[in-house]
């Protein structure tokens, strides 16, 4: 059953993640914060919280913790004092290429055994699951 593929995917996949960012002293959540805030300085707080699928206390908690390591830094947001906008610090930003090395690293085992063809066209199916799924998510919230 596909609910049972993916949750395979998702146990397992974090699983072999977390053990090579071990070495690293970081998580895949970590890892998570980092690309999105890479990606999109200045994010939400409370817009992270889809991409680490967990409640808001657990995203503040990964947050502070992250925040204390240096990692990142928060700051409040001017348009509502409530909202904390989030930032890579130098230390956030010189972990990025290994981060990347340890995903690619990551995907290769991942995707053993598939020819680029066939990944090409795994990829070309999630993504069409995934707009399914959030565009279904979407209009019920």
């Amino acid at each position: 059953m596909f609910i049972c593929d993916i949750s395979v995917f998702n146990r397992y996949g974090k699983i072999k993640l977390d053990q090579m960012l071990a070495p690293g002293s970081l998580d895949w959540r970590q890892l998570v914060v980092l690309f999105v805030l890479e990606q999109r300085p200045g994010i939400s707080q409370a817009k992270l919280k889809p991409f680490l699928q967990t409640d808001k206390a657990n995203v503040t908690k990964l947050l502070q913790a992250m925040e204390h390591e240096k990692l990142i830094h928060r700051t409040p947001d001017e348009k509502d004092q409530r909202n904390k906008l989030c930032f890579l610090t130098e230390a956030g930003e010189e972990q990025l290429p290994a981060l990347h090395r340890i995903l690619a690293e990551w995907e290769s085992a991942c995707f053993a055994g598939l020819t680029a063809a066939e990944r090409e066209e795994l990829e070309r199916l999630n993504a069409i699951i995934i707009k399914n799924l959030v565009g279904e998510w979407s209009q019920d919230n």
